[in-house]
């Protein structure tokens, strides 16, 4: 019975293990592509305001030199509604130099080259809705500005490629020339701004009262963080309570142990005072009972780490095996940032993860030990006569 239990709590431990590092590694996947993928192009600080473009591009001269801004851009954007057929959707209009789309090429799909007079870049999620393809062509209309008393007439836009960012930006965006998008309000149209990339991203709110400070009081500044900030925060969040539930199995996977051993004390209790009688010490037993709760960490807690790396690496092949067995997509970004399972096994956690489920066996071993140590030898062998 003491055997069988010994084997329960190691393969507790591994199952906990398991669970617990590759739920951690989606986790940190959706951590990192909220950072590398959504933070990679969305600006981390933004300047916007009321000026000409001889302004902005002093502005950009000017802040481009700051200490922590590692990179800056200007954009012009617009609201828009895309009409192809039947099928209306609102999008947001973007406006980039050359440069910075070339920057967005690992996003881009069906597109190779510069970007023409009247060519756009659309996002899959809208190119899906609107049944788009590149090579197509759209009725673009730009919202109106409050100042203007009739509405633009719809423009033809061309489709030469399509965004796939994986994120819920593919759901909105629509990127176009700079120059195209800037006439649209006029020269001193709000649509207008300066994207800063900074050295550390999450500089940004300092950043941003820094530059505010030091603009003029046409120009005003925000930050990611005002934006995606409470998302970021929530994947924190998450991460933090689910490592916390998680280690709680592991804990009743660790008292398991004790339950083990107290077993096995009582099932051997004349074995250990034979072994008594025969010269080993109190501080011998003890060490016995230490070892086999060391024993049952290490293994259970080195298999757990790789059935649970293993685990996580084909978290996103059988997410897309349910997907196609469903039919439809298990993350969408209309409701989730990304539109794929992310995965990010971090060697940090597989060595915090094994240290702690060895050290909670280890003392789990400590009150069974310290029983087998106080048997009394002469009353247990009298008894046995």
């Amino acid at each position: 019975m003491s055997g069988f239990l010994s084997r329960l709590s190691v393969l507790g431990l591994i199952l906990a293990g398991a669970v617990l590092l590759a739920v951690l590694s989606v986790m940190n996947g959706f951590e990192q592509g909220m950072r590398e993928r959504i933070l990679g192009m969305l600006p981390h600080v933004t300047v916007r305001g009321y000026a000409d473009l001889e302004a902005w591009q002093q502005q950009q001269q000017s802040l481009a030199t700051t200490p922590g801004v590692s990179g800056s851009y200007l954009f012009h954007e617009q609201d828009a509604l895309l009409i192809q057929g039947s099928r209306v959707h609102a999008a947001r209009w973007l406006g980039l130099g050359q440069e910075t789309i070339a920057e967005w090429r690992s996003f881009l799909s069906h597109f190779s080259g510069e970007l023409g007079q009247q060519e756009v870049l659309l996002g899959r999620g809208l190119a899906s809705q609107l049944s788009v393809q590149p090579g197509d062509r759209l009725r673009l209309v730009v919202a109106p500005e409050p100042n203007q008393s009739a509405p633009q007439l719809p423009q033809v836009v061309k489709v030469v490629g399509v965004l796939d960012s994986g994120t819920e930006l593919d759901e909105r965006l629509l990127i176009g020339r700079f120059v195209d998008v800037l006439p649209q309000t006029g020269e001193y149209g709000g649509g207008t701004g300066l994207a800063l990339k900074l050295a550390d991203v999450f500089a940004s709110a300092q950043m941003r009262r820094l530059l505010g400070r030091q603009l003029p009081d046409n120009f005003y500044t925000t930050d990611w963080t005002g934006t995606h900030g409470n998302l970021y925060a929530a994947i924190e969040l998450s991460r933090d309570l689910v490592t916390l539930l998680l280690l709680s199995i592991i804990a009743v996977a660790a008292f398991n142990v004790v339950s083990s051993l107290v077993l096995l004390v009582t099932d051997r209790t004349r074995a250990i005072a034979a072994l008594r009688a025969l010269g080993a010490s109190a501080n011998d037993v003890a060490t016995i009972f230490l070892l086999q709760g060391l024993y049952i960490g290490v293994v259970g807690a080195s298999v757990g780490a790789l059935l649970g790396w293993g685990l996580a690496e084909l978290s996103p092949h059988l997410a897309k095996t349910v997907e196609s067995a469903l039919g439809h997509s298990l993350l969408n970004t209309d409701v989730y940032p990304l539109n794929y399972l992310p995965v990010s096994v971090q060697v940090g956690d597989v060595l915090t993860l094994w240290i702690a489920s060895v050290s909670l066996c280890v003392l789990a071993a400590v009150l069974p030990a310290r029983r087998a140590a106080r048997i009394p030898v002469a009353s247990v062998l009298s008894q046995g006569q």
